[in-house]
């Protein structure tokens, strides 16, 4: 399932501030398998899975990994660098929660579909565009008899 790897961490928040948050064995080396770094990642790659899973085929996301669109990879980053916060916020200047509010909003316009995945192949369009919406059978005319769960078939006014 993975999205972004350690690299892209690095990248995001540098190599020296991602070694002091996730290096709790204190050798000053992160390896990828490291806990608490694997741990943030996961967390991160889940809460937006959590936000794209009702919309997006998640299966042809994980297919992707690494190479999932850029939107993806974007917030799994932005959630990702609000945990690190969160965890060690005497690393990092800034304010976890309202950087997590921030990819929170940009997964609810996904979600609402006011944006889109930076992509036009799979897994776009959304599993929510498109269908078909129909009430009865458009060549035949005659109203449907009521029926009422009650099995009494009407109502009565009191």
């Amino acid at each position: 399932m993975t999205y972004i790897v350690q690299s892209d961490l690095e990248d995001r928040i540098g190599a020296s501030v991602l070694v002091a948050i996730a290096d709790d064995s204190e050798s000053g080396v992160l390896f990828s398998t490291n806990t608490p770094l694997a741990r943030i990642i996961k967390d991160a790659e889940s809460y937006v899975e959590g936000f794209l899973a009702p919309i997006y085929s998640l299966t042809a996301l994980r297919a992707l990994g690494t190479g999932a669109p850029n939107e993806v990879l974007r917030l799994c980053l932005d959630v990702a660098e609000a945990f690190a916060i969160k965890r060690h916020p005497e690393y990092i200047r800034g304010d976890w929660k309202s950087k997590l509010e921030f990819a929170r909003r940009d997964l609810v316009d996904i979600r609402t579909q006011k944006t889109q995945l930076d992509i036009t192949t799979s897994p776009e369009p959304a599993a929510n565009v498109g269908g078909v919406v129909r009430s009865g059978d458009p060549d035949d005319t005659t109203p449907a008899t009521k029926t009422f769960l009650d099995g009494m078939g009407i109502f009565l006014s009191l």
